[in-house]
């Protein structure tokens, strides 16, 4: 039987996005054990929980702009974040949040509250890519009078939006961290001994 991938063109777009879609991945994986490393250098005394948090730091599938460099890094950071401080991970991040504003935002007008919300989560999760000075206008407009409805919808946005999966839960380590021993906290005795 001859092998008829190459004139199959559909195959051919699906594993010509192969490529693509792994080195994203790998470039994402980089960012999170970069910034692990720089959580644990401000943080010493985390660094084991900080090491086997790797697993909480994929992207969800809240929007395509997850996936955009800064915004990743927004949602890696508060995470890390959340971890060092004992605090929930479960619940969105504030660039799990923006992104899902922006999401809504190409399929509906957003007006008053929910405008405002979106100028809220995006000003508070990237602080270093503000808004443009119209813009910055506008959330202090929004903020003055819906401030109260901004706060139930966030409020209902946070709760909606909880990822019960993203938990630690039992730590099993061998004692090894990137294949160097290492004296973690999570170790087995047996295995610190070996």
């Amino acid at each position: 039987m001859q092998n008829n991938w190459n004139n199959n063109p559909g195959l051919a777009r699906l594993l010509g996005t192969i490529p693509e879609e792994l080195g994203g991945a790998f470039e994402r994986m980089g960012m999170a054990e970069d910034e692990i490393r720089r959580m644990s250098k401000r943080h010493p005394a985390h660094r084991d929980v900080l090491f086997h948090s790797f697993s909480l730091l994929r992207p969800s599938e809240v929007g395509e702009g997850i996936y955009t460099q800064f915004v990743y890094l927004s949602h890696l950071r508060e995470l890390l974040e959340r971890i060092v401080s004992g605090a929930d991970t479960r619940p969105a991040t504030g660039a799990e949040l923006a992104v899902i504003c922006a999401e809504v935002s190409q399929r509906t007008p957003m007006h008053g509250a929910a405008a405002g919300l979106y100028f809220r989560l995006w000003a508070k999760a990237f602080p270093t890519h503000p808004h443009t000075a119209e813009q910055a206008g506008q959330r202090v407009h929004y903020e003055n009078l819906f401030a109260a409805q901004i706060d139930e919808l966030e409020a209902e946005l946070r709760a909606k939006s909880i990822n019960p999966e993203r938990r630690l839960g039992d730590i099993e380590c061998e004692g090894r961290h990137h294949r160097e021993q290492v004296d973690c906290v999570f170790a087995k005795r047996e295995a610190l001994a070996a």
